[in-house]
């Protein structure tokens, strides 16, 4: 029992020897250190803000644009759409009795057996769908 008591004493005097070290030094605020007389006499002159120059700030005036050269007109957007235009040229080989597949964007070349007869059949069937076609002229353009 007394073993007990003398280490409660013990844990009890750690802590106020803790809390008198380290937690009470912080709430105190410590004294300035230096001396105050010196810090008034040899504080230095005030020295006024030099001028600063006044900004100028002045609008630009800019020339508005000539009215075609902002947006064309429908005339002339279709004549550059026109002209910008320019064909692709696929240039394929011409071999006989081969298959050209588009269906990858560019042109492949491929020959088997079974292409020469879906093209006889591709042949007959576009054949007979045309025959009774016929286009009739174009009217010749009227003069204004």
């Amino acid at each position: 029992m007394k073993t007990r008591i003398a280490f409660l004493l013990l844990v009890i005097a750690a802590v106020v020897g803790f809390y008198y070290s380290t937690i009470r030094p912080t709430l105190t605020p410590a004294q300035p250190a230096l001396n105050r007389r010196l810090i008034q006499d040899y504080r230095p002159p005030e020295i006024p803000p030099p001028q600063l120059p006044q900004p100028k700030i002045e609008m630009p005036t800019l020339p508005l644009p000539i009215p075609g050269s902002v947006r064309p007109t429908p005339e002339q957007a279709a004549a550059i759409r026109r002209e910008d235009r320019t064909p692709l040229r696929m240039e394929v080989p011409i071999q006989n009795g081969a298959t050209i597949d588009f269906s990858f964007g560019a042109p492949h070349v491929r020959s088997q057996g079974d292409d020469q007869v879906a093209l006889d059949k591709a042949l007959k069937e576009m054949a007979e769908a045309t025959k009774d076609v016929q286009f009739p002229p174009s009217p010749a353009p009227q003069k204004k």
